[in-house]
């Protein structure tokens, strides 16, 4: 946990390495082994009006398990943020507005104090993959051996004829064969 108090923010601002030695990143309920550690920077300012602005970059490596051949491999986020805290009293006008770009990156803090990880840490969680691939062209597995398609083709017959057509299929080798 990277936890700033905001009273105790100096006029300057403050210069923060990210230096978070876990070993492990919760991701949908499964511990994903972290290969090479977060490391990066973050560049922390208040502002007169009690907004708190976090800009920096970090890289972190993940060991990630590939949804069609299951072999694990290292993915590699590194990534730029910039985001704005505001107090959770900040006017920000009523009424319906269209959001700009901006907009987006404006967080509410509640207490006296922030806890900077969870910058980085949705930052991380945003860019993974939905379904991780370990290669663009991974073959997968077979799904009747089980072998790793991507070290060769095996000997399976995994031509699945759909018994709707197996009538026309027959009907079509009879002609062929005619």
């Amino acid at each position: 946990m990277l936890i700033v108090k905001i009273a105790d923010i100096p006029e300057h601002g403050l210069h923060l390495n990210i230096k978070d030695q876990r070993k492990t990143l919760l991701v949908n309920g499964v511990d994903v082994p972290i290969s090479v550690p977060y490391s990066g920077f973050m560049d922390v300012e208040k502002t007169d009006d009690g907004r708190v602005v976090v800009e920096g970059s970090f890289s972190v490596t993940l060991r990630l398990t590939c949804s069609r051949c299951l072999e694990s491999f290292d993915y590699h986020v590194m990534e730029s943020f910039r985001d704005v805290f505001f107090p959770e009293s900040f006017p920000m006008g009523h009424g319906v507005h269209e959001l700009s770009r901006e907009d987006l990156d404006v967080l509410y803090y509640r207490e006296s104090e922030l806890d900077l990880s969870l910058v980085y840490l949705e930052k991380t969680y945003l860019s993974l993959p939905m379904k991780p691939l370990c290669k663009e062209d991974c073959k997968g597995i077979c799904p009747i051996c089980g072998k790793n398609l991507n070290y060769g083709e095996c000997d399976c017959n995994r031509r699945v004829v759909d018994p709707r057509w197996e009538k026309l299929a027959q009907l079509k080798e009879k002609l062929l064969k005619g």
